[in-house]
């Protein structure tokens, strides 16, 4: 059985979230076909055999013009404190010793 990597890892948590990520991006006013011009780029690098996450990013940062690496550079920062904050909301699920609390605490609140 093949291991999967890590960027193999980063697009198959990707790919249920583009419907998502498209709204949201709509909401700061990207067009649609702005969005899927640029996912369709995106998603050829990433399908050439052998990527890695840093030859994908290669890939992109050698089609970036030098005047607009700044921007480029702002969005990967901005999209990296999203996943942050995205992360820190997620509750991690509960230990078999959490559980075990819960359910104790929840007989104790019935018995009363």
């Amino acid at each position: 059985m093949r291991k999967i990597n890590y960027f193999e890892r980063i697009i198959i948590s990707m790919e249920g979230d583009d419907e998502d990520l498209s709204a949201f991006l709509q909401s700061f006013g990207f067009a649609e076909e702005e969005l899927s011009r640029v996912m369709d780029e995106l998603n050829s690098f990433r399908t050439i055999p052998g990527t890695t996450i840093g030859r994908y990013m290669n890939r992109i940062i050698s089609t970036i013009e030098e005047e607009d690496r700044p921007a480029f550079l702002k969005g990967i920062m901005v999209g990296v404190v999203i996943r942050k904050a995205v992360d820190a909301m997620a509750e991690p699920d509960l230990t078999e010793e959490e559980k075990k609390i819960a359910r104790e605490i929840e007989k104790l609140r019935f018995s009363k």
